[in-house]
């Protein structure tokens, strides 16, 4: 059994990455581990308006539409799927539940920023592909 992991955010492009990993594990004794990674809005002027219980509910209500949507793309198949939620910076959260789960294939779409953004901000698939010990497959 292979595990694979795909990080979802409900955009388009996490879409795509589901049916792409739908289409790998289709047939298979393989199970996917959805993960969907919310900031830690841990700033001071978050806190500053916002209690801990606020911050924690608007995060729990964002994963849990997200994760809803995308297990909608999945309902009509028969494929082991876990959720996990987690909060922190998307790239290194991504790269820690690979670890922690040992999965053996990350697919993840990848949001184009333009050069000027990537250059200035990095992106997360980048991240991913630098930093994880698993093979990455970036969906278009």
């Amino acid at each position: 059994m292979k595990k694979i992991l795909v990080p979802v955010d409900g955009s388009a492009g996490s879409d795509k990455s589901v049916l792409f990993a739908i289409s790998l594990a289709e047939g298979k004794d393989d199970e996917i581990v959805l993960l969907n990674v919310q900031p830690s809005y841990n700033t001071p002027n978050v806190k500053r308006f916002f209690s801990q219980e606020q911050i924690h509910s608007f995060q729990e209500e964002s994963s849990k539409e997200v994760l809803e949507h995308t297990l909608e793309l999945i309902n009509n198949t028969s494929l082991s799927v876990r959720t996990v939620v987690r909060n922190g910076d998307p790239g290194n959260e991504i790269c820690e539940e690979a670890k922690e789960s040992s999965v053996d294939l990350i697919v993840m779409g990848y949001r184009g920023l333009g050069t000027v953004k990537r250059a200035l901000m990095g992106s997360v698939a980048t991240h991913v592909l630098h930093e994880t010990t698993c093979p990455v497959t970036i969906v278009p």
